[in-house]
């Protein structure tokens, strides 16, 4: 998959060179292609990864709440990140950095169930003792 990765990511760069120099306007959109092109390839590696949470998941018994918020904290900060990569590349670095903060606060809110979670489970170990 690295090797996928790379080489989409070098044609990406030569069409990103070639359009700087022919047409600026149109470089942006070559950065934001490419990217999407190298997420799509990485979504299939993935899928088999997030299977294999989900069964650790299944076996330990813990709730899937916990679970589905952690996956869906792990993907607001990959897309917080690169859409504030985007936002740099583009010029706008302190909408890049705006952006990251509010990323920050998302995965925060979302973190509250996790620590409800834990907190039920440290209960109810107390309650056993």
């Amino acid at each position: 998959m690295i090797v996928k990765l790379i080489g989409i990511a070098l044609i990406g760069i030569v069409a990103v060179s070639l359009l700087r120099s022919a047409k600026p306007e149109f470089a942006v959109f070559a950065v934001i292609g490419t990217g999407i092109v190298m997420v799509i390839t990485m979504i299939s590696s993935l899928q088999s990864a997030i299977l294999a949470f989900d069964d650790l998941v299944e076996k330990s018994g813990m709730d899937d709440r916990v679970f589905s918020a952690v996956l869906k904290i792990i993907g607001i900060g990959y897309l917080t990140e690169y859409s504030a990569s985007i936002a740099t590349d583009a010029g706008c670095a302190s909408i890049a950095q705006k952006l990251q903060f509010g990323g920050k606060i998302v995965i925060f809110l979302m973190s509250i169930s996790i620590v409800t979670a834990l907190v039920d489970v440290v209960t109810g170990l107390l309650e056993l003792t």
